[in-house]
């Protein structure tokens, strides 16, 4: 792993916490949830808004450039989709000076500012460098939950799903990158990731979810860009495909923050 795999930019200097959302060819979610995730993200303060636009060129969506521009709203876009990991690596090797780093689903609508100064309130009190939220049926393997001095209930699990992602600084820079073998198939590899920061020790178990913070997103859950069907892919009982079980078990530490697409940063 390099010494500083971050480097120290941000797109306000001021700010510490990046608030992001990812997005493919949905311009219709994006203009349904883009305008709540920035007023929740003002009310947080310290707080920069950032789109991550995968693949503008090959879905021909420039509607959605132009809508979160419209918003006041920079993005990071490439001309090949890679997948929603792979677009995060883009955001990380563009940005890499924030302090906290929040990666929304564009089918995820924020409706208070809390599901951002809680968890970073939360990762003070606690040490836990990574938290999620998503729909609760997407949680399996649940561990024993704890509870916080404050009073918060977080629930463990050992998968789940990746709707709504908290990371420090510190956990991105310690375990890397989302793993490029799921650029090829445009989805996954949001779990290995989390495995990587549990077993890094910055986190008690993959998935960490407060549950007084799953009031705080509505989620809508629409059909995949790009379906599990279309992939032929083998599926296990954990709802993973294989190939990210196989990379899981390898109990790999670091990946590169590396895109084959780059990331270009438009509206700065």
């Amino acid at each position: 792993m390099p010494e500083c795999p971050l480097n120290e930019a941000r797109l306000d200097p001021r700010a510490t916490t990046l608030v992001c959302m990812t997005t493919c060819s949905r311009p219709e979610l994006v203009g349904t949830n883009l305008p709540a995730l920035i007023a929740s993200a003002r009310e947080a303060g310290d707080s920069d808004v950032l789109l991550a636009i995968d693949g503008i060129a090959e879905h021909g969506n420039p509607e959605t450039l132009d809508l979160a521009l419209g918003l006041g709203v920079p993005c990071v876009t490439s001309d090949r989709a890679e997948g929603v990991g792979v677009s995060k690596n883009r955001v990380l090797s563009l940005l890499g000076g924030y302090s906290y780093y929040f990666f929304i689903d564009d089918d995820t609508e924020v409706q208070s500012s809390r599901a951002i100064t809680t968890h970073i309130a939360l990762h003070e009190e606690t040490g836990i460098h990574h938290f999620s939220l998503q729909n609760p049926e997407r949680l399996l393997e649940e561990l024993n939950p704890t509870t916080t001095d404050s009073g918060f209930v977080i629930r463990h699990a050992k998968f789940g799903g990746g709707a709504f992602n908290f990371f420090t600084r510190t956990a991105l820079a310690t375990v890397g990158g989302w793993h490029s073998s799921f650029a090829r198939l445009r989805r996954g590899g949001h779990t290995e990731h989390s495995y990587r920061v549990f077993r890094a020790g910055l986190c008690p178990s993959p998935f960490n979810v407060v549950e007084e913070l799953m009031a705080t997103c509505r989620w809508t859950d629409p059909p995949s860009v790009v379906s599990i069907g279309q992939l032929k892919q083998p599926i296990a009982g954990n709802h993973l495909f294989e190939l990210e079980n196989d990379l899981i078990a390898q109990s790999l530490t670091w990946e590169p923050f590396e895109a084959e697409s780059p990331g270009r940063l438009v509206g700065k």
